[in-house]
């Protein structure tokens, strides 16, 4: 049974399903940023190992061929001299353009034996240590090893001056092999980032993307309502878990539906017998009259009072009232009769009449005058016609009921009319048939109004009333695709009014 709640929404409205395989493609974009990542910063570090390796390398050959070189200048230079030391020196570079050796002199500001460095940076020579600087900017690797001058015979006071062997080695096919090495290195990295893409991706779809969509086309009919077919993922983690506690919670959904529906049609039931016993009261004062003309015709047929044409006219009349009241029983056994959902074109108009009929004789003893719609064949709905007359019998007993002792008037009309409809009924259809039913009883306050579709609400006394009509009423309606408005004010009336599709079949 429906409520009016604040705009109940399904499941499928509430969530927004993300289209299929978005999460796979999250899920490869991420690994294929961290393999490439990865592959990266290793790259960048095998860079920097290779680079400082041959760098140690060269300072080691450098620092090995000067230590040489410079033992040879100073055995030259004590014997020929410094300008013959310096000669073998020049000479004595064997590896061509990539590496050269000189003399230099430590604290020499100009000329060809300064420094290719600053001094600053030599200060270890001052105390016998080699020095090796990468010069990057000219791709050269500059290693200097400290040497003193013999000292000069002609001028024996002097202390031994500080000099060096400078050897200038190219860097240039070494960067040029590291960077080789570095682009190889990036090529395998793509190769291997692409071949982890392809992977994930047919792994991911195999494993995520098609098991998530699966639960995705799940989810979209659950929210529909379907709870059939249930789901075989076919796979043992979260997402096959996942799969079976869905299917479960369909079946508990199910059974509940079950008892839900069972539960419904049982409240319906006692509301309509609960009519019915309202009914049977004013139906056992209109049977009263046929039954008396009966006995009476009747009994003239018996005793042979009439004869001839009299007795075949007393006849047709005892035929006429007792039609009359089995219309009438039938009427409110129909009413009665439990009863499947089963929807089929319902002339509103004419159902309205047939309910002012149903309720006439209650009408009549409270003083209440119904006044029906006029018959219009073109006000028609795809509707249940038993549990529609449900509602509007309970709308118009309703109206009786609130009536002062005086008695006044329920009106019923049937038009179609341009409506929004509420949030909670979630369609978007402007065309609604519209059933209003009005009296000109007590009405309602603001309090009253709000509540008067909650279960077994009802402002009656103790044992004239269940609450359950208007609640069972709403139901109904909603069920079909509707609602029902109310608008009210005390000592005004009251209108209720049924707002229905025009097309389409029961919700």
């Amino acid at each position: 049974m429906a409520f009016p709640m604040a705009g109940p929404v399904g499941f499928a409205d509430r969530v927004e399903l993300v289209p299929t395989m978005r999460l796979t493609r999250k899920f490869i974009a991420a690994l294929v940023i961290g393999v490439a990542l990865v592959a990266l910063v290793q790259g960048w570090f095998d860079y920097r190992r290779e680079t400082e390796v041959f760098d140690s390398q060269l300072r080691a050959e450098a620092i090995a061929l000067g230590r040489a070189l410079a033992g040879g200048v100073q055995v030259v230079w004590s014997h020929d001299g410094e300008v013959v030391a310096i000669r073998y020196l020049e000479a004595a570079t064997t590896h061509g353009e990539r590496m050269r050796a000189r003399w230099v002199w430590l604290d020499a500001q100009v000329g060809s034996h300064k420094p290719l460095v600053p001094a600053s940076e030599l200060e270890a020579m001052k105390h016998g240590e080699p020095v090796s600087i990468r010069d990057s900017a000219n791709q050269r690797m500059i290693t200097y090893i400290p040497v003193e001058a013999p000292i000069d015979p002609e001028k024996p006071g002097e202390p031994p001056k500080l000099g060096g062997v400078e050897i200038a080695q190219s860097l240039q096919h070494i960067d040029a092999f590291v960077r080789e090495s570095l682009r190889n290195e990036i090529i395998g990295s793509a190769s291997e980032v692409a071949i982890a893409a392809a992977l994930a991706l047919g792994l991911g779809v195999v494993f995520i993307g098609r098991p998530i969509s699966r639960l995705a086309a799940k989810a979209r009919r659950v929210g529909t309502g379907d709870l059939s077919g249930p789901l075989q993922l076919g796979q043992h983690d979260e997402l096959g878990e996942l799969a079976t506690e869905i299917n479960l919670m369909c079946e508990r959904l199910a059974e509940e539906r079950g008892a839900r529906e069972s539960a419904t049609e049982q409240l319906r039931h006692a509301d309509r017998l609960t009519t019915v016993g309202k009914l049977a009261s004013g139906l056992a004062h209109e049977l009263g009259t046929p039954l008396n003309v009966v006995s009476g015709r009747a009994r003239l047929i018996v005793e042979k009072e009439v004869e001839g044409a009299e007795a075949i006219d007393s006849a047709r009349i005892v035929l006429e009232q007792s039609e009359r009241m089995t219309a009438l029983i039938r009427q409110l056994l129909d009413f009665a009769r439990p009863r499947a959902l089963e929807t089929a074109p319902v002339n509103v108009s004419t159902l309205a009449t047939r309910v002012c009929e149903l309720v006439g004789t209650i009408a009549r003893k409270a003083n209440v005058k119904l006044v029906a719609p006029p018959i219009d064949d073109t006000l028609r709905i795809e509707a249940d016609d038993g549990q529609m007359g449900q509602v509007l019998t309970n709308l118009v007993v309703n109206a009786v009921q609130a009536m002062p002792e005086g008695g006044g008037t329920v009106t019923i009309t049937t038009h179609v009319v341009e409506h929004v409809a509420p949030s909670y009924v979630g369609s978007d259809a402007h065309d609604w048939m519209a059933i209003e039913v009005t009296d000109t009883g007590h009405g309602m306050d603001e309090p009253t109004r709000q509540r008067i579709f909650e279960p077994f609400f009802t402002t009656k006394e103790v044992g004239e009333g269940t609450g359950l009509g208007l609640s069972v009423s709403w139901g109904i309606v909603r069920e079909h695709g509707g609602w029902i408005d109310v608008a009210s004010s005390q000592g005004k009336g009251s209108t209720f009014t049924v707002y229905l599709p025009r097309t389409g079949g029961a919700a």
